[in-house]
């Protein structure tokens, strides 16, 4: 299980907004996992809830008072970060 929640969703025009991820064991694995193929070179990750058509993310928020993310997006950046910016 693993829910990315916003926290001050509101506040975020302000660069208040906090992020909030909530894991329990199988969810801390499947993330290792998942930043494992970042290191061994996967450019990035998509981590999406059903209603964003994935399966990696839970739809039901865990933290009092917070907005639920559909989608983690996981990027390396490269060592030269002036050779290849993330799109």
């Amino acid at each position: 299980m693993i829910t990315v929640e916003l926290r001050d969703a509101a506040r975020s025009s302000e660069g208040r907004t906090e992020v909030e991820i909530y894991l329990d064991a199988a969810g801390v694995e499947f993330l290792a996992k998942q930043l494992e193929s970042l290191r061994k070179g996967a450019g990035h990750v998509h981590l999406m809830t059903p209603a964003w058509a994935g399966t990696e993310l839970e739809e039901s928020p865990v933290g009092t008072g917070t907005v639920l993310a559909h989608h983690l997006r996981l990027v390396l950046v490269p060592t030269d970060r002036n050779s290849s910016r993330p799109s």
